[in-house]
């Protein structure tokens, strides 16, 4: 492996104080504190959409580290500072440079200021407004929380294009937000000034809960019969607990506290874990909605409720949203119908026999087409996602493991 010289190395070092210089001078970086020895240091790209890149720096000792790409693939291995360090180490010589301590050098070996304040709640864009409207760069991060610029943001009409919407434990759907999304604009509100915790342990009750079939000669639900002639049953069972969020905002502590629920089918560990995931984050949800319209507040009107997410096409759960979203399967699902209570298959036009993931069903496999038609009866026409998705219910229906 080659390694510069010196003089190559110092020029080097000497290119990253200069472009962080010039992006601090231009607005084009801000600098925000985290604790005495960890710092954000955000970017705004010069390409026309305006990229933003944030990256951690922190101090150990006297060793820096970041997390941008070029510390860990260039500087790391010749022993320099990326320009995220420099700009850190540039902004605090100033400062005391400032104060009168010390005269005003470039030097590489200088320390940084303990701070003692933590406002990464001032967002990106409003520390680089601060810096262009001629206030000094080194006292962005030490300015006011933009209060006033949040609570804007979150009064504003929620973008229905976040909505999805999921089938209903009767006919139709409901409109909802994924888990992912919440999580996504609650660090883009709030910079990552914010928290969950659980209040108490995932408390978990079941029951047996008889298994029903649409029977369509009667037009209702029905009990399964078993051997004995008495309608079976299944273990169901529902997990609820209780968080809270806690929100830093302008100096002050904002928190809600909510209960999360999951309702689950089946007495396997897989079926509980799924529940109490899906427990927490209906409580994340929950107390986020607390915070207003951004976090789907207007979901529970139930005027709006009816069309939210229709006008996108998100008419239902797809297969392709699924795998976006790691939230659980919905509490509502319908229980699956032994072997020996599946009525008989309705006429079906071949045309329209597929999976939601478009996988045509095989036609001349005469249980495969009568699975289909089944599970579409049970499900209120829903047709299963996948191949593998009918397989499983239909052996879980044949009592297999």
């Amino acid at each position: 492996m080659t390694y510069p010289t010196l003089m190559l190395e110092e020029q080097m070092q000497n290119e990253r104080l200069a472009r962080a210089q010039t992006a601090l001078e231009n607005g084009d970086m801000a600098v925000l504190p985290v604790d005495p020895c960890k710092w954000i240091v955000v970017s705004i790209g010069t390409s026309p959409k305006g990229k933003k890149s944030q990256y951690t720096v922190t101090l150990d000792g006297d060793a820096w580290g970041c997390t941008c790409p070029d510390f860990a693939g260039r500087c790391q291995r010749f022993g320099l500072l990326c320009k995220h360090i420099e700009a850190i180490r540039y902004l605090e010589t100033r400062q005391i440079a400032e104060a009168g301590s010390i005269d005003f050098p470039n030097t590489k070996n200088a320390l940084p200021v303990q701070h003692t304040e933590d406002l990464m709640n001032q967002t990106p864009t409003m520390a680089l407004e601060t810096a262009s409207q001629g206030l000094p760069i080194a006292q962005m991060g030490m300015d006011a929380p933009p209060t006033d610029e949040v609570i804007w943001r979150l009064r504003q009409p929620l973008d229905m294009n976040r909505v999805k919407r999921r089938q209903a434990p009767g006919q139709g759907t409901v409109p909802y937000l994924e888990g992912f999304d919440v999580i996504e604009m609650a660090n883009d509100l709030f910079l990552f000034r914010w928290s969950f915790d659980l209040l108490t342990e995932p408390k978990v009750m079941r029951w047996d809960k008889v298994i029903t079939f649409y029977d369509q000669h009667v037009r209702k639900k029905v009990p399964v019969l078993g051997e004995d002639g008495k309608p079976t049953t299944e273990v169901a069972g529902i997990v609820y607990l209780t968080g809270r969020v806690t929100i830093e905002l302008g100096g002050k502590t904002y928190s809600h506290a909510d209960v999360g629920r999951c309702v689950f089918s089946g007495d396997t560990p897989e079926a509980l874990d799924m529940a109490i995931a899906g427990a927490a984050t209906d409580c994340l949800k929950r107390c986020f909605r607390q915070a207003g319209e951004q976090f789907g507040n207007s979901l529970y009107d139930k005027e709006i409720a009816r069309t939210a997410g229709l006008e996108n096409g998100n008419g239902a759960e797809t297969t392709a949203t699924r795998n976006k979203s790691p939230e659980p399967p919905s509490s509502h699902t319908t229980s699956p119908v032994p072997a020996s209570a599946i009525p008989p298959a309705a006429p079906t036009q071949p045309e329209v026999m597929q999976y939601r993931d478009g996988t045509a069903v095989e036609m001349s496999n005469t249980a495969e087409v009568t699975a289909f038609n089944t599970f579409k009866t049970d499900h209120q026409g829903l047709a299963p996602a996948t191949r593998d998705v009918l397989r499983a219910w239909s052996a879980r229906s044949n009592g297999k493991k």
